[in-house]
């Protein structure tokens, strides 16, 4: 499932629920799931998702916006907005999502040191190498040595066309 499944729990409509909140003062993880049931309540909707699920969301999003420095501790566990954080709200009352937070040089450098890296164990790596080589060495595209309807083909031909394109630019 998709998170624009549930338009009101978007990213950005949580953040902009998190910091409108967070302008009239400091801002708990209870608090704002109470404000996001209530607002659900107003709406005569039922979340189509499961409260723990909702309070993961939330909790996720809080802790995005202290990384960018939009959110600071305050006492007993709750937040309260930064400088940077009621910028961030004038400049976007309609929230933020992921995109916009990484143009804070604190959330691009979360993002880069918890970035997926892939760990070299592509079970089709050699056939892709393969298809490179074959490209680079001038041979056509349909030197292609394996069966059409196989993964080591689409390797091959990926290797290949991978080849191609850094060639020419």
């Amino acid at each position: 499932m998709f998170e624009n499944d549930f338009p009101l729990l978007s990213t950005a409509s949580l953040v902009a629920l998190i910091l409108h909140k967070a302008a009239a003062g400091p801002v708990s993880l209870d608090s704002c799931d109470a404000a996001l049931a209530a607002l659900f309540q107003q709406a005569n909707e039922r979340p189509a998702l499961p409260p723990g699920e909702l309070r993961e969301r939330l909790a996720g999003h809080l802790s995005d916006l202290e990384t960018a420095r939009i959110l600071e501790p305050a006492r007993n566990g709750s937040w309260q907005l930064t400088r940077r954080g009621r910028q961030a709200l004038q400049q976007h009352p309609e929230g933020l999502d992921q995109t916009d937070l990484a143009k804070y040089p604190e959330f691009a450098a979360h993002l880069r040191d918890t970035a997926h890296h892939a760990c070299g164990m592509d079970p089709r790596q050699d056939r892709f190498d393969e298809g490179f080589q074959a490209s680079m060495n001038g041979q056509p595209f349909t030197a292609n040595p394996y069966a059409f309807d196989n993964a080591d083909h689409q390797a091959w031909e990926s290797g290949w066309t991978e080849a191609q394109e850094e060639r020419q630019g």
